[in-house]
C-alpha cells in the first residue's frame, strides 16, 4: 500500500495545530507531577471518538489516558522505535504524536509508555508503505552501463550499496547510488533482453518488482532493424553513430528537405496489431525511446501516426512527451488511439504505423526514435 508521508488532509493537520497551541498552556497547568499511567485508546486527530488499532507511518495520532503530562513520561516506543519526546505533545492528557517513517527490527505491534512506574503498553500496528518501483529511466540501457530505476521509499528500505541489489532475471548488481526516489546500479554484462527487472532490500528481505521490461521485443512495431518503414531515407544505420543505442534508429535533425506535411514514416503494414488492442486501445500505449535537444512549445509542434490512411490519426502533442533529460534515451511512453473510419470500421484495416510531423518551421528539428512496441498500461 503506497502512501506519500504528508498530512493526509485538512482537518487533521488543523486539529494538530490546535493541540500545539495548547502545548506550553497545558504544561502549565498540569504542573508535571508524576504518577501512574493508564492508557484507554488511540485516536487519529481528525476523529477523537473513533478508537483505531492501525495507523501508517508518518501519520499523527492521540493516544488517551490519564497521567500522561509529558513531564510524567521518560520514554516513547513503537516496536522498537524511539519518539523524540521533544516532537510529542500534551493537551488535556492526551498526547499527540507522529508515527515514526523508520522500520522497526523487532515488530510488536505495540506502542510503549515509560516512567518511574513501570511501562505502559497499548496494541498499535503500524502499517509501512510498500517498497514500490515506478520506472527505468531507459529499457534499453546497454548492458555493461549504469541503469536508472524510479521508485518509492528506497531510503526506508534502505535501497543503497550496502543493502540493496537490483535482480535482473537471476543476475543481481549491487546499487551503486541511491536516494529516496531513485537509484543507479549496473546492469550486467550477460543481461538477458524482454525480461522484468527487480529491486530488492537484504536488510528488510523485501522486493519490488518495476514496470516494463528490460529490452521488451513482445509488442514490437517498429525497430528500424528487422522491422522498417517503407522509406529509410531518415533511418540511421552507421555501426559508429554516438547516438546509436540499440541498433538503428530515426533522427531528424534538421538537415532533412523540409515540407508542411512530412512524413518520417510511411506507409507500413505489419498486420500484429491484435483485436483487443484495437477493441480496447484505451487499456494500451505506445512506449519508445526517444532522444531530443527540442523545447516542446504547445500548439507548435505534433506527430500525426496513422493506424489506417481513412481514419484520423492519435496525436502525440507537446504535452505528451514528459522528457525529463535533453539529448539522452530515455523511455517515454506516448498515448495509443484507435480513430474509426465510417467507411472501413473493421480491425483488419488498422494495421500501419505511419507517422506525419507537423511542426513550425521556425523550431529547430531534433529527435530520434527507437523500438516502437505496443504495451499494456502499466505493464
Amino acid at each position: 500500500m503506497k502512501k506519500i508521508i504528508l498530512f493526509r488532509n485538512i482537518c487533521a493537520g488543523a486539529l494538530l495545530l490546535f493541540a500545539l497551541s495548547f502545548a506550553a498552556c497545558s504544561d502549565k497547568d498540569e504542573g508535571g507531577s508524576s504518577g501512574p499511567i493508564t492508557l484507554s485508546s488511540i485516536t487519529t486527530i481528525a476523529d477523537m471518538n473513533t478508537p483505531i488499532s492501525q495507523a501508517a507511518m508518518g501519520d499523527f495520532i492521540a493516544v488517551h489516558g490519564t497521567g500522561l503530562d509529558v513531564r510524567n513520561i521518560d520514554s516513547i516506543y513503537i516496536n522498537d522505535i524511539k519518539l523524540d519526546l521533544g516532537e510529542v505533545y500534551t493537551e488535556n492528557s492526551i498526547l499527540y504524536l507522529m508515527i515514526p517513517v523508520k522500520l522497526p527490527l523487532v515488530e510488536s505491534n505495540k506502542i510503549y509508555i515509560y516512567n518511574k512506574t513501570g511501562v505502559h503498553e497499548f496494541a498499535l500496528i503500524v502499517v509501512p508503505p510498500n517498497l514500490s518501483l515506478e520506472r527505468m529511466f531507459n529499457e534499453y540501457t546497454m548492458p555493461g552501463d549504469t541503469i536508472m530505476i524510479y521508485g518509492y521509499y528506497f531510503d526506508l528500505y534502505e535501497i543503497n550499496p550496502e543493502n540493496g541489489v537490483v535482480d535482473f532475471n537471476g543476475k543481481t548488481s549491487p546499487v551503486i547510488a541511491s536516494a529516496d526516489r531513485y537509484l543507479l546500479a549496473k546492469v550486467p554484462v550477460d543481461v538477458d533482453k524482454n525480461i522484468r527487472v527487480k529491486v530488492r532490500s537484504i536488510k528488510y528481505d523485501t522486493e519490488a518488482v518495476c514496470p516494463g521490461y528490460y529490452y521488451d521485443n513482445r509488442e514490437m512495431i517498429l525497430d528500424f532493424d528487422t522491422k522498417l518503414p517503407s522509406n529509410t531515407n531518415l533511418i540511421v544505420t552507421d555501426p559508429t553513430d554516438k547516438m546509436r543505442l540499440s541498433g538503428n534508429f530515426l533522427r531528424l535533425d534538421g538537415t532533412e528537405e523540409w515540407g508542411g506535411w512530412w512524413y518520417i514514416c510511411d506507409g507500413v503494414y505489419y498486420g500484429n496489431f491484435t483485436e483487443d488492442q484495437l477493441d480496447h486501445w484505451n487499456d494500451y500505449v505506445i512506449k519508445c525511446e526517444f532522444r531530443t535537444s527540442n523545447q516542446f512549445i504547445a500548439d507548435k509542434i505534433r506527430f500525426c501516426t496513422y493506424l489506417f490512411w481513412d481514419a484520423e490519426p492519435m496525436y502525440w502533442v507537446a504535452s505528451d512527451f514528459n522528457v525529463q533529460n535533453f539529448d539522452r534515451w530515455e523511455t517515454i511512453q506516448l498515448p495509443f488511439t484507435r480513430n474509426y473510419s465510417a467507411t472501413y470500421p473493421q480491425n483488419q484495416h488498422y494495421q500501419s504505423f505511419s507517422i506525419r510531423l507537423e511542426i513550425d518551421p521556425s523550431i529547430a528539428r531534433n529527435f530520434a526514435f527507437d523500438n516502437f512496441r505496443i504495451c499494456k498500461k502499466g505493464d
